[in-house]
């Protein structure tokens, strides 16, 4: 006798669900993106909140495509590879905001 009870996670359900939640948690990135764009702030404020609004719209694409939670190790690499790149491009836009001010 079977359980029809049991759900697998792998379950047609469970995908679909992760699709939307997937899909949900990019448009409310985007529409944060798209306020932040029209935000009365400093030219360096508004590219530092979309690089990290990029940042999360990153992950969240990596972690749905890689599995993460499968394979926690590349995951994590894979994390700390983009939140490096990020925050270094972060930082030589500052820096070229800045000499652009100064000269």
């Amino acid at each position: 006798m079977t359980n029809d009870a049991f759900v697998d996670s792998q379950s047609p359900r469970s995908g679909i669900l992760r699709i939307a939640a997937t899909f949900c948690l990019l448009v409310v990135l985007t529409i944060a993106e798209l306020i932040v764009i029209g935000l009365d702030a400093e030219r360096a404020a508004r590219i530092t909140a979309l690089a990290g609004l990029l940042m999360a719209k990153v992950g969240a694409v990596l972690a749905f495509f890689m599995h993460a939670r499968a394979n926690r190790r590349a995951a994590w690499f894979a994390l700390v590879a983009i939140t490096f790149a990020a925050g270094a491009g972060v930082v030589l836009l500052l820096e070229t905001a800045y000499r652009v001010r100064v000269s």
